[in-house]
């Protein structure tokens, strides 16, 4: 299921995914109020994914679904913004004891940002293991 605020949005996705050689079905959802998202929550199976892939907590102030929304139980919870209020990851860690993973964006905020800087500057940058923390704590301090 993926839901958008426009329905222009949710079309081009559509024709994007026609474009797969995928099984895999996907619903396009107009959501035009954080109340809907909490709806269509409420209709996963447990143990759903749910991602948070709207700039509401970091390009604008907010999240997509609101404190009274119930995420799926052992659900696992994605947070793709990395900066901001980061109101949605709130919201899950709220929630923590009934979801089976929450995970925060910055990781993958950073694992993109080093192989671009790598690419660019021609250097060699791990993507785990301790130099990877070292660079993850160094950076942190800007977040």
């Amino acid at each position: 299921m993926v839901s958008n605020r426009s329905q222009p949005r949710l079309d081009h996705l559509r024709e994007i995914h026609e474009g797969l050689e995928t099984k895999t079905p996907f619903e396009y959802l107009l959501a035009l109020d954080p109340r809907d998202n909490d709806r269509i929550i409420k209709s996963l199976a447990p143990g759903s994914l749910v991602i948070n892939a709207t700039g509401l907590g970091k390009d604008a102030p907010g999240s997509p679904i609101t404190d009274a929304a119930v995420l799926p139980k052992n659900g696992l919870v994605w947070e793709l913004n990395y900066r901001g209020d980061l109101m949605f990851l709130e919201q899950a860690r709220a929630q923590r004891d009934r979801l089976a993973h929450i995970e925060d964006g910055w990781i993958y905020f950073l694992h993109g940002w080093t192989q671009v800087i790598g690419e660019v500057f021609n250097v060699a940058i791990p993507a785990f293991g301790p130099s990877f923390d070292e660079l993850s704590r160094s950076a942190r301090a800007a977040r």
